[in-house]
């Protein structure tokens, strides 16, 4: 199941599907168009079965999207985000049948709840559409409609009610003795990092399988296992089969071993207690954000059953010293005491993914602070894929969390190191300028040369120079005229172009304004 998210501010948008990757609903692909026509092509080249789209929009809104959408005979359920309470907007957005119009900023539980509504319609649509065909071909398409069952139990699509469960039992031509019954659950996670060997995930899941099964075929068990999303699977053998639950620990340990032992790849398996049909949701949740807040990375079981230890002390270190060890110029004093920090939370055992979330939200806000007072652009630290892929993976484990501190440190330290030379880099932007006339000289450009804010870089230019940087530009490309037009026979179109002026008449109307001469008339009378 694919998603689109449709919203032409970044960072709204950025935050909207982060939120969404969090509630591990189970999507294929989420997919973000900042405009009417950027979603338009991936409607023309993939299947969009949920959009989540604001209505306030430059060059399309995200009404106008929806009724082409519509007009294409596309089935796609839709929500709207908006941060505008405005009737004509609800009343048209129920006109072409979105099922929800929600107000920015949307709260977390509010969202999940309007996607396992829109999930669970999307459900409903593919059953009306694929009843003929099912029917037609059961034996074919039975394991697939069991394992969407369980897939739609573990991720809550499927209410816990008793006769909503009935209901879909009914629906997928299960027993409802099922209902009756309890079963061990376990997560597997297992994740192939990209640096290890690159398997199609169809493949690697029908490896995965396979080795589990023959280890259960052993003991007579038969389980169910599906995979829930990308690297997640739910294992749910039946109570009757196994004697206890420390029973059910040693065939985990073992299918862990056998999977290390077979394929690539980091494999963790977590265990609860035992539960019945209609909690199994709720169970396979609580095992998902054990799952998700762990940051060991060992290859083993944890069993989530078991009390947790005594809580080791957090206490985060003192932000303050930081901030005034990096305002001296001592950023190595700061990274050696933040990976002391870190690697007594590694030592301790006890440090959660919340935990680095926490250390990171408060040492970013060391460096934007000081970043903010000196004008610099915070950006500047994420403005490559390298930054931005330290950063996505910082929360994942202790060891990333240290590269993505040292990172920034030595980033921060060079933007530092600017700051204390404002007049090199002027200097450095008065070259740059001279050398690249015929470039487009925006602002923007020219303050990442040098890890400033345009506005700063403004400020800065016009303090030290006397003049602002747009005459300084306008003045050196009217001198690299001037002396083309005594020292070459180029004709004046080119020396414009040349010079860094879009056209010929622009070019005149500026060197007649600043010298009183026309071009043709300062080569003739020179």
């Amino acid at each position: 199941m694919n998603l689109l998210l449709v919203d032409d501010e970044y960072y709204s948008l950025e935050g909207l599907r982060s939120s969404i990757e969090h509630m591990q609903l189970g999507f294929e692909h989420i997919f973000c168009a900042y405009s009417m026509q950027n979603a338009q092509e991936f409607y023309q080249s993939n299947q969009i079965d949920i959009m989540i789209s604001d209505i306030e929009m430059p060059k399309g809104s995200g009404l106008d999207l929806l009724k082409w959408v519509r007009d294409q005979g596309y089935p796609t359920v839709t929500i709207f985000l908006t941060s505008y309470a405005n009737f004509d907007y609800a009343s048209n957005a129920i006109k072409l049948q979105s099922i929800d119009y929600l107000l920015k900023p949307i709260d977390t539980e509010q969202l999940h709840t309007c996607m396992l509504t829109a999930i669970h319609k999307v459900r409903q649509l593919e059953t009306q559409e694929s009843y003929k065909t099912k029917s037609k071909y059961w034996d074919i398409s039975k394991k697939k409609l069991e394992d969407q069952f369980w897939n739609d139990l573990c991720l809550q699509i499927i209410p816990p009610d008793t006769e909503q469960i009935s209901k879909e039992l009914k629906g997928y031509h299960l027993p409802l003795t099922l209902l009756n019954q309890t079963y061990y659950i376990a997560l597997l996670q297992a994740h192939i990092k990209k640096e290890e060997e690159r398997w199609e995930i169809n493949l690697y899941e029908y490896a995965i399988k396979n080795v589990i099964f023959e280890i259960l075929a052993k003991f007579h068990i038969h389980p169910v296992l599906t995979r829930v999303n990308e690297k997640q699977y739910l294992l749910c053998i039946n109570t009757t089969d196994i004697a206890a639950h420390k029973d059910h620990e040693k065939i985990c340990s073992q299918i862990l071993r056998s999977l290390t032992n077979s394929l690539p790849g980091l494999f963790q398996i977590y265990l609860g207690n035992s539960t019945s049909l209609l909690n199994i949701g709720s169970s396979f949740q609580r095992l998902h954000n054990y799952a998700y807040n762990n940051i060991n990375e060992e290859r083993k079981v944890f069993d989530i059953t078991q009390p947790k230890s005594e809580n080791y002390n957090k206490n985060m270190p003192s932000l303050n010293e930081w901030s005034n060890l990096l305002m001296q110029n001592k950023p190595e004093e700061v990274k050696a005491q933040a990976l002391n920090f870190l690697t007594g939370l590694q030592k301790s055992n006890m440090a959660s993914r919340s935990d680095l979330i926490k250390f990171n939200h408060d040492f970013m806000q060391v460096i934007y602070s000081i970043l903010e007072k000196n004008g610099k652009s915070a950006h500047r630290l994420f403005d490559n894929n390298t930054s931005e892929q330290i950063f996505d993976q910082a929360c994942n484990s202790i060891e990333l969390m240290k590269k993505w501190i040292i990172h920034t440190i030595d980033v921060f330290a060079d933007c530092l190191s600017a700051i204390n030379q404002s007049d090199t880099s002027i200097e450095l932007i008065k070259k740059y300028i001279r050398e690249h006339l015929e470039d487009d000289l925006n602002r923007k450009k020219l303050a990442a040369l040098v890890f400033l804010s345009p506005d700063y870089l403004s400020h800065v230019f016009s303090e030290r120079t006397g003049e602002s940087l747009t005459t300084f530009i306008l003045n050196e490309r009217i001198k690299r005229a001037k002396e083309l037009l005594l020292m070459s026979k180029i004709s004046i179109r080119d020396i414009a172009l040349t010079s860094g002026f879009p056209n010929i008449s622009y070019f005149s109307r500026q060197f007649k304004s600043l010298t009183g001469k026309t071009p043709q008339e300062y080569r003739k009378n020179q």
